[in-house]
Order: C-alpha cells, then structure tokens, then sequence
C-alpha cells in the first residue's frame, strides 16, 4: 500500500466516522495529497463538524483561486500554526479562531471593515456598560445597543451618553462603513 492511498483510507474512515456525506468526502478526496494531509491535520486536531470542514474547503479554494495558495500553504501559513499549536487554547477555541483568521482572508475587505468598525465603536469613548454590537458578517447593515443599568439614575446618565455619542463623526462614520463606504 502506498502512502496516497493510506492516506486516503484514513480520511475515508475519519468521514465515515463522522458521518460526513459522501460529497464532501469527495470534496476533500479530489484535493491534492498535501492538501489532503493539511486537511487531515486540521480535522485530526480540531474536530470540526461537517459544515465548519465545507466552510474551510469553500474558503480554502476561494483563497487557492484568487491568491495562488494551495490549502496546504493557507493551513501552514504562522498565524494559524500559532494558533493551532497555542496549548492556552481549547480545542473550540482554537477551531473558532483558525476559521476566523481563514474567514478573514478569504474576505480581506470585510475583515477591513470589520476592523475599521471595531475601532471607529473604540473611539467612540462609551462607557463599558453601553454596547455596540454589530452583525456577524455586516449583515442587515444594522447595530445593536444594549445598556447595562443598576439603577434609574446610571440609565438616564447612559441615555444621555449615548445621544451624545449618536451626535458625532464618529457615529456617522460607523453608519457609513456598515453600507460598506470605507
């Protein structure tokens, strides 16, 4: 037996044991060997479900066609081997942030506005007990605002916080990098 189709039956068989359906199986199969190795490294030690192992095939190969990165070099790149070989990081963990740092390559000028909104809501200046909670993904193009309050008086002082804050460049410019100007 040699080593493609070694490799092959254990990914077979870690697919079957999952319960993976059989496209995706193939999916993964049509990769080449040390993308499938890349692959079953990343499955071997971090578990992911069948719909996180489709979203990194997806972003995988949207990355490969745009980028001219096999999946191997992705899964290799530092970051993610930091990330993976961190021993502070749980299993889950480590799975939430790998595919987040591939999801942020796969989509650079979401993850710039992401970032840009992350610290146009930083220098905002709110108090820690008002939160700006913004969409996964950008979607709806909406934020949340929540208010944290022990009392009537700290309400009314978050109230006026807050309006005062809506006042602000700041605040129009989040609005505008919602809509993706920026």
């Amino acid at each position: 037996m040699d080593a493609t189709s070694s490799i092959n039956d254990i990914i077979v068989g870690y697919a079957k044991e999952k319960g993976f359906h059989q496209q995706t199986l193939e999916r993964w199969l049509n990769l080449a060997e040390a993308d499938r190795e890349a692959i079953l490294g990343l499955a071997q030690g971090l578990k992911p479900s069948e719909n996180h192992l489709r979203d990194f095939l997806d972003w995988l190969d949207e990355i490969s066609l745009r980028d001219g990165l096999s999946p191997r070099d992705v899964l290799s790149s530092e970051p993610l081997v930091r990330i993976f070989s961190d021993p502070r990081l749980s299993r889950s963990d480590k799975l939430k942030r790998i595919k987040e740092e591939v999801r942020r390559l796969r989509f650079p000028r979401l993850s710039r506005i992401e970032d840009a909104i992350q610290q146009t809501v930083r220098d905002m200046g709110l108090s820690s007990r008002i939160q700006v909670i913004i969409p996964p993904g950008l979607e709806g193009g909406t934020v949340t605002v929540q208010l944290k309050s022990a009392s009537y008086e700290e309400l009314k002082r978050l109230v006026v916080e807050l309006g005062r804050a809506s006042e602000t460049d700041r605040a129009r410019r989040l609005f505008e990098l919602l809509r993706g100007d920026g």
